[in-house]
Formats: C-alpha cells, sequence, structure tokens
C-alpha cells in the first residue's frame, strides 16, 4: 500500500529542489550546501540552459548532464540514438536556430508560471469530495512538456519505471522502435506548431484540465430503473486518433488505462492516445494510480499526429482539423478509466467461474464507466473494446456493462470495432435489438447479466445470451 507523503509535487524551479553538483556548475562557487551537500538545481539548469547548444551532439551532452546531475545517470535514454533520428530529420535544419532558443525561453518562464514552485497531486480524502481539479492555461501546459522533455522533473512518489519524462523513447534499445519514434514524431510537431507558435501558446480561454473524479451515488443510482440509452457499433478498416475518433467535436472518448495513467513504450490503445497528444502527459505528475471508484479526464489536449492501428501494425499520419477548426480541440474530453485485471484470475479448473461474473467484478466495471460518463459537457462518447485484448475481459460482456453505464448517464454509446474486433461487434450489434425487444429499460441489461451461468467461457457469452432472449421472443 503506497503512502503519500505530500499533496504537491515539486518542480525544479523551487529553491528546495537540491542537487549535488557533480560538475561545479552553479554560478555561485560558494552556494550554502545543505546537510547532505546538496544546493538548489534551478541556478544549475539556468546555467546549463544559458550555453549555446547547436547540435543534435551538444544537445544530447546537455540533457544527459542534466539527467547525471540530478540522478546520477542518464538512463534510461540511453545512447539517445531515436532522439537524434528524430532532429536529424531533414525538415528540422532550422530546430537549433529557431526551435531550440523558443524552448528554452518556455523552460526558464517555470517560475513565473508556476510561482510556488509546486503542482497539487490530485487526491480524493475521506471527507467526501467527488473531484479534484488541476487548471493550467496552454503556456503553462507547455512549460511542463518542455521539461518533461529535458529531463529535469523527478519521479513522483508512485512511479519507479521513468514513465514520468520523455527518456524512455530516447534510446535505440526499444521494445516497439515505431511507436517511440511516433511519439517523439508528436511531441516535435508539437514544439514546432505550439511551442513555437505564441499565438496558438496563448490562445485565449484554451486550458488544459486534469481531473481525478468519483461518485458518491452509485450505490444509490445502480438500482434505479433507467430506459435504454443509444448504442451503436460503428466498424473501421483500423482504429485511429483522428478528430472524429476522439470526439470532436462534443462528445468524450474513452482512454483504456492502466491504473498508472500515462503514456509509455508500446502501442496500447493508452499509450498511443497519450503519446500523440503531448498536453496530456503532464497527468503522469500529478495523477496516483486510480483506485477502483475513480476516473480521471482530461481536457483540451490537442492530438499532434494521427496514429492508426494498434501493437505492431500502426502508422503516423497528418493530424485533419476537426469539424468547427482548431479550437474545437479545447474541448476534447479523455476518459481514463481502468479495467479490471482479469487476466490474472486463475480460471483453468472445470466449472470455474468466468472472471468478469466473479462477485463485484461486475458493479466494479459499471461503476468505473458511470463514473466517467457522468462527467458532463457530453452526450456521446466512444469506445473500444474497453477491458478486453490484454486484461481478459469478455468483449460481449463488456459492451453489455458499458451500455448499462451510458443509459444511467443518458449519453449515447457508440463501440468502435476494428477489423480485429469485428466478430465481437457484430456479436453485441445482434444482441441491441433483441434487448430492446425485451427489456423495457436498462435494468434488463443487468437482469440479463446476472443469469448467465458463471460457468460460460470468455467467447461463449453472446451465443447464450443470444438463445436466451430469441427463446423469449418465441414466448412472447
Amino acid at each position: 500500500m503506497m503512502t503519500l507523503v505530500s499533496s504537491f509535487y515539486q518542480l525544479p524551479s523551487s529553491p528546495t529542489y537540491t542537487c549535488i553538483d557533480r560538475f561545479g556548475l552553479h554560478p555561485e562557487s560558494d552556494a550554502a550546501e545543505d546537510t547532505v551537500g546538496a544546493v538548489p538545481f534551478w541556478p544549475i539548469l539556468h546555467t546549463l540552459l544559458s550555453q549555446p547548444t547547436l547540435s543534435t551532439k551538444a544537445l544530447i551532452d546537455l540533457l544527459e548532464t542534466i539527467s547525471t546531475t540530478l540522478c546520477g545517470t542518464a538512463a534510461p535514454a540511453g545512447d539517445h540514438a531515436l532522439l537524434g533520428r528524430t532532429v536529424d530529420h531533414p525538415c528540422r535544419q532550422d530546430f537549433f536556430t529557431k526551435w531550440w532558443p523558443q524552448i528554452v525561453d518556455l523552460a526558464l518562464q517555470m517560475p513565473d508560471l508556476f510561482p510556488t514552485g509546486r503542482l497539487p497531486i490530485l487526491l480524493l480524502n475521506s471527507q467526501g469530495n467527488t473531484a479534484q481539479k488541476f487548471s493550467i492555461s496552454r503556456r503553462q501546459t507547455a512549460c511542463l512538456v518542455v521539461h518533461q522533455f529535458l529531463r529535469t522533473l523527478r519521479a513522483p512518489a508512485w512511479r519507479h519505471d521513468g514513465t514520468h519524462d520523455f527518456g524512455i523513447w530516447y534510446g535505440s534499445a526499444q521494445r516497439h522502435e515505431s511507436a517511440a519514434l511516433m511519439y517523439l514524431e508528436a511531441l516535435f510537431t508539437y514544439f514546432e506548431e505550439v511551442v513555437c507558435d505564441a499565438e496558438r501558446l496563448d490562445w485565449e480561454g484554451w486550458r488544459v484540465v486534469y481531473t481525478l473524479k468519483s461518485v458518491n451515488d452509485f450505490d444509490k443510482q445502480f438500482t434505479r430503473v433507467f430506459p435504454l440509452s443509444e448504442v451503436e457499433v460503428l466498424p473501421v478498416e483500423r482504429y485511429d486518433v483522428s478528430p472524429a475518433s476522439l470526439g470532436l467535436p462534443g462528445s468524450a472518448a474513452v482512454v483504456s488505462a492502466n491504473k498508472y495513467v500515462g503514456f509509455g513504450q508500446s502501442a496500447t490503445q493508452e499509450e498511443v492516445h497519450v503519446g500523440s497528444s503531448p498536453e496530456a502527459c503532464p497527468a503522469v505528475l500529478v495523477t496516483p494510480p486510480l483506485g477502483d471508484a475513480q476516473v480521471l479526464v482530461v481536457e483540451g489536449a490537442q492530438a499532434m499526429t494521427n496514429i492508426t492501428g494498434q501493437k505492431r501494425d500502426i502508422r503516423i499520419e497528418a493530424m485533419s482539423m476537426p469539424e468547427g477548426g482548431e479550437g474545437a480541440w479545447r474541448d476534447r474530453k479523455m476518459l481514463f478509466m481502468d479495467a479490471l485485471e482479469l487476466d490474472l484470475v486463475e480460471s483453468e479448473a472445470e466449472n470455474a467461474t468466468l472472471p468478469d461474473f466473479l462477485p463485484g467484478n461486475m458493479e466494479r466495471e459499471v461503476r468505473k464507466a458511470y463514473t466517467a460518463f457522468g462527467f458532463g459537457g457530453f452526450d456521446e462518447v466512444r469506445t473500444g473494446l474497453w477491458g478486453c485484448g490484454a486484461f481478459g475481459g469478455d468483449p460481449v460482456v463488456k459492451m453489455l456493462l458499458l451500455w448499462y453505464a451510458a443509459s444511467m448517464s443518458a449519453v449515447k454509446l457508440i463501440v468502435v470495432c476494428d477489423k480485429q474486433s469485428e466478430v465481437a461487434g457484430k456479436q453485441f450489434r445482434e444482441l441491441v435489438p433483441k434487448i430492446r425487444g425485451r427489456y423495457k429499460s436498462a435494468n434488463g441489461i443487468k437482469e440479463l447479466l446476472d443469469s448467465a451461468p458463471k460457468s460460460l467461457l470468455r467467447g461463449q457469452t453472446a451465443l447464450w445470451f443470444k438463445a436466451v432472449l430469441v427463446e423469449a421472443e418465441g414466448e412472447s
């Protein structure tokens, strides 16, 4: 069980953010040291960023010096080979003369942009509060993203795998090189189109908001009668992160999150959604592991590139303009929902219960989705096969649970299925009219799920549900 020692995340501009001056870089040779011989880091960083950086080698040397000063090592960035390839791309010949000075300038604005030298960690206390919001301007967000690029930020107490900054994408030792390169491409597109464009950076009214949310009325709502909401199964050739697929304008999109939300080195749905949207990345600094009754909602994060496909079969494309223009990104809503890791449940014994049907599991998943879907500001939610794949959930059971939660929240549910998930999508689509014909309210979904034999195998549920509903049609 993790214990948070602070309600705040300390920034490198804080006077109490200290390090050992390994290379004698502090501008004051007689700077006062604390009891362990450490000095404030910010003057050291200011010295480093004030030096000319005119080549990829100089940039890599700078990043290694920053990391070694703070942590004693440049890991996990390794040889910085992928970062070098990204910087040296022919389209970035003016990176060091045009982009780099503006990146440095924004980095050094941190003391003015964050006068307290810290960020609030998103926590819900035991006093019944159901939401904590961290809302910052686009310029403030970009400043944090730049520091994630420079690797000046220390890992929050709950992160131990290097996924708090972008160093995980820099080296050649990658589990999925193509994915890391695509995330770097999105980052550098962000530098060019947002960080280096004052008009976009200071777009009036554009804020990026990170909200940790729970609900305290679920138990009462769960037993109420709700009309069935609209539901649609949308077949696509490939998943993507185009504006329409992300719910723009006016809708929201589910991010199939890990309880440790954020980006990574592979191409899971969450990693693609966050890695293509640099403004979503600071969420890792302020969001502890999600509890069973919690979701994270990120608003206003612009996706910079369109990554299509999934896992090993991914491609990158230029991002299209959303309906309503670029400003439509301000209303984007990312619903980070972590599903139960049912792949970890032992169920090999004969007549073992399908993990989805274990006591409390279905209610937990409905609570999670209801918490996200009830956030507000949209009347439609798009999702893939949430909680299936690596997490081991039964696709049809999960879609029924999402439909129930959508009905509780009075929003339309759109389930997006690519070629790999088209069978499950077709099975669910065939059940929808039969459920509407059999039940007058969403509570019928719960009744149907509760009546299923607990020993059904994953993938057999659709056939059983269909048989029961067809039999009911014959009796009516």
